[in-house]
């Protein structure tokens, strides 16, 4: 996902920095931060439902227990396809898992920011 560009915000890594001088550039970072605030959102619910689809496939991909297991040389081969299909699903599903931590810091260090600036703005004032 493409995030828009931002003047006195800076994100590197999951850490957010900004760098305001007077009033008018306080304003301006607020507006930012709540633009990067949906963004980052709108990026984190999208990694849910991918998240979401990996589990469905990894699901489908080991197959339901029955009663009774079916026996003989194509079962077998069955059940092994099964488990080689569903390794690729779990290791994305802790790959967008790690993803998922990473914006929910990025965005509780967005709210952090927010409340630094506010407060700033407030001494500025």
């Amino acid at each position: 996902m493409r995030l828009s560009p931002a003047r006195f915000i800076s994100i590197m890594g999951t850490e957010v920095h900004a760098a305001v001088n007077s009033p008018a550039d306080g304003k301006a970072a607020l507006k930012e931060i709540k633009q990067k605030k949906n963004e980052y959102a709108r990026m984190k619910r999208k990694l849910q439902h991918q998240l979401k689809q990996a589990k469905a496939a990894a699901e489908r991909a080991q197959g339901k227990p029955s009663a009774r297991p079916r026996q003989g040389l194509t079962a077998m081969i069955g059940r092994l396809v099964g488990r080689v299909r569903a390794r690729k699903p779990l290791e994305s599903m802790s790959s967008l898992e790690g993803e998922i931590v990473n914006v929910d810091e990025i965005l509780f260090n967005l709210d952090s920011c927010r409340v630094q600036i506010e407060g700033k703005l407030l001494h500025l004032s």
